[in-house]
């Protein structure tokens, strides 16, 4: 079931606007720092008149004249070098975009993870809210946007992000800085599910790849896969959604210092199936209610409360075709999920800042097989607090401490289980900038879980060189541990954590609207779990619960490869990016005979994503080309494991988005196509256990569509 929750490609034309009144000009643009990050609050002004803006929380301004001809634009920013343009303002719209530079000269030309907020983990690819749902194919949803970036996996049929040849398991999700223990929908066979929160909740998410993530962050072997909400917006306004796919409505009222937003969404994929030919044999189709709170307070001293509450309820039901029986397996899920997040964020002087944070997760999921009922429950709490000083030369050390409580509940016609933990972890780390060539982000990480019995330490060092003013070079070494599988735990505490350690060299080139990036790494599994089972099953989401007659920690593995990006945000008014990834790995873990690529591990991944808008025209248009290799699948019938490869898988999607002149109001029209050329695709095999039989596990539909239109009276910022 995908989550679509106000995927709408509305800000698609964010820096343009719909409330265009006769006669007037307007001047429209970003603005950003060295970084290419956008920079909120900054004042736009033309020369000698009074006429001006500010930029809103992803850097975009717009400015409304009567006068044309050429004028000088300027730009400032607290912290940052004034800096203006030369605009020639014609009969419709005049695009001027500034890239402002620090007033600190010994830090102009630096990478500076010092001057990020405090806690933040390194962006390696950083996404907005417009990035986000401009990306053709991802359908608004924040883990597939983020998916055309290098060292991750398509996810095909499976749920979640594959960083570097790890699982799905392998990273977790951090809203606000605090975990969301089920940030996806139910794992489910052949059927991936979409993260459970909407873009335009975001100023920016990222995943970690080989840079790493701060010792803040744990239990996550790959990635840190990090949503960071956007501040209080500037104005009231109602949001109206209507889609292919369903409706959806929300409200934010802004107060002077404080917001709140309510809003729902009732989603259903009974038209969509019913005009678009499927693969899944529905017997119910998807179906969602969805409701959402997100209340903002700033303080008096600049810091800031939130307080956000989600709660989804979906439901649906399909057949499997079980090569076993040669006949057909009835699978009904129902998922019911309850997300609580509460940070706050204040000042304590100059040079002293606190974060203080609680989250709550349940989910309850049930369903049949058949007629064989199952559930599987969960309930995780997190809760932390950190203290961060600047000092000498924008250097930063932060200290603090967190605990998680989860507990799982699962069973099986008739047949039950469960585990509950408590882990507690205490850290510290340190960004120092040496001097202009060096910088050094170290820390350690040391944790507890009561479960287990058993302790863990994790070091992390990256230093980062600085070779001259538009380049830098960023060596990394990391060792990250994570608990085994909650359905393992379930069944034994004589477990250990399972490690990875990560060594990575990146390098990386900025220039005005450009960027390289191309980064090697390696990564050393070791710990893995493994399980005894009588006929191999892959630990897949499908069918009865594995049995299991043995655990141990004698599972090992390896990744490797190395990731490109080159970003052009010059390209005739629009950007284009293009990724490439090679991945070597193999691991021997779970049921695994012998060490083998696991089929979430394409080794050659390549994207080609770009957007456009048409000028004049009120029109934007996306697209977005994927390739991966082949994938691996168990074949009973060839001795060599996992050497089966299915076809290459290519995909090219498109978007098209139309914004309509209105006044006051803003409102967009949009459309998606996914898979637009019919190529066939194909996410592996599923096998009857002798061989004589097999079934291809295909995408849900060959091709997609997606209609939405979004109404915005009163803001031209969408909140949910």
């Amino acid at each position: 079931m995908k989550n679509y929750k106000c995927l709408l490609w509305a800000v698609m034309l964010f820096p343009l606007s719909a409330n265009a009144q006769e006669k007037l000009k307007t001047i429209y643009g970003k603005v950003s720092d060295v970084e290419f990050k956008a920079l909120s609050g900054a004042t736009i002004k033309l020369k000698g008149k009074q006429i001006g803006a500010f930029t809103d929380s992803l850097g975009y301004f717009m400015v409304k004249t009567r006068f044309s001809g050429k004028h000088w634009l300027f730009c400032s920013s607290v912290g940052f070098r004034t800096d203006s343009v030369l605009v020639d303002i014609g009969k419709d719209s005049t695009r001027a975009d500034f890239q402002l530079k620090t007033t600190n000269n010994d830090l102009s030309a630096v990478n500076i993870v010092l001057k990020r907020k405090i806690g933040e983990v390194p962006r390696t690819y950083t996404l907005n809210e417009y990035d986000i749902v401009t990306t053709a194919g991802a359908v608004g949803d924040v883990s597939a946007a983020l998916q055309t970036f290098p060292g991750a996996s398509p996810a095909g049929n499976e749920t979640g992000l594959f960083i570097h040849g790890g699982t799905s398991q392998e990273s977790q999700a951090f809203f606000d800085g605090m975990l969301v223990k089920n940030a996806f929908g139910s794992r489910l066979p052949d059927v991936a599910n979409r993260s459970r929160f909407s873009a335009f909740l975001f100023e920016r998410t990222t995943f970690t790849g080989s840079e790493g993530y701060g010792a803040e962050y744990g239990e996550a072997l790959s990635s840190a896969f990090i949503m960071d909400t956007k501040g209080i917006p500037g104005a009231s306004s109602t949001e109206f959604s209507l889609l292919s796919l369903g409706t959806g409505a929300a409200h934010t009222e802004r107060f002077k210092n404080s917001s709140l937003m309510v809003g729902g969404n009732y989603y259903n994929f009974g038209l969509n199936n019913s005009v678009i030919p499927q693969n899944t044999l529905w017997r119910e189709d998807p179906r969602q209610y969805q409701t959402s709170t997100h209340y903002k307070l700033r303080t008096k001293t600049g810091g800031m409360f939130k307080l956000y509450a989600d709660y989804s309820d979906t439901r649906l039901a399909f057949d499997i075709r079980n090569p076993n029986k040669n006949s057909l397996d009835l699978l009904g899920n129902i998922n019911k999920n309850l997300y609580l997040n509460a940070t706050y964020r204040e000042y304590l002087g100059p040079y002293w800042k606190l974060f203080a944070g609680v989250a709550y997760n349940r989910t309850l999921e049930s369903g049949k097989v058949n007629a064989d009922p199952y559930n599987q429950n969960d309930n995780a709490w997190h809760e932390k607090i950190t203290l961060s000083r600047s000092f000498a030369n924008n250097s930063l050390i932060t200290v603090g401490g967190e605990q998680f409580q989860n507990s799982r509940a699962e069973g099986y016609a008739g047949m039950s289980r469960s585990y509950s933990d408590v882990l507690s972890a205490l850290f510290v780390s340190a960004d120092v900038f040496v001097n202009k060539v060096l910088s050094v982000r170290s820390g350690i990480r040391g944790e507890y879980s009561a479960y287990l019995n058993k302790y863990n330490l994790s070091p992390r060092l990256g230093l980062i060189f600085f070779a001259g003013r538009k380049s830098s070079f960023t060596l990394n070494y990391a060792s990250y541990y994570q608990k085994p599988d909650d359905s393992f735990l379930a069944q034994t505490a004589k477990l250990k954590y399972e490690e990875s350690i990560n060594y990575a060299l990146l390098y990386e080139l900025k220039i005005p609207h450009r960027n390289l990036k191309a980064e090697v790494f390696y990564k050393d599994y070791r710990n893995l779990t493994k399980i005894t089972t009588p006929v191999f099953s892959g630990f897949q989401a499908y069918g009865p619960p594995v049995v299991i007659y043995d655990f141990n920690n004698q599972g090992s593995g390896y990744s490797r490869g190395f990731d490109l990006l080159w970003r052009d945000q010059s390209f005739a008014v629009g950007e284009y990016y293009v990724s490439y990834s090679y991945l070597d790995t193999k691991r021997n873990y779970i049921d695994y005979p012998v060490a083998g690529r696991p089929p979430f591990a394409p080794e050659h991944v390549l994207n080609i994503v770009g957007r456009k808008y048409i000028t004049g025209s009120n029109i934007q248009v996306s697209g977005t080309y994927t390739f991966s290799s082949g994938r691996t699948y168990f074949n009973p019938l060839n001795p060599v494991f996992l050497s089966d490869k299915t076809r290459d898988f290519n995909n090219l999607s498109l978007g098209l988005s139309y914004i309509p002149p209105m006044k006051k109001n803003f409102a967009v029209f949009n459309v998606t196509f996914a898979n637009v050329l019919g190529f066939n695709q194909v996410y592996g095999y599923r096998f009857s256990y002798d061989g004589s039989r097999s079934e291809a596990i295909l995408p849900p539909s060959k091709r997609g569509v997606l209609i939405s239109f979004l109404l915005n009276i009163g803001d031209g910022q969408f909140n949910h």
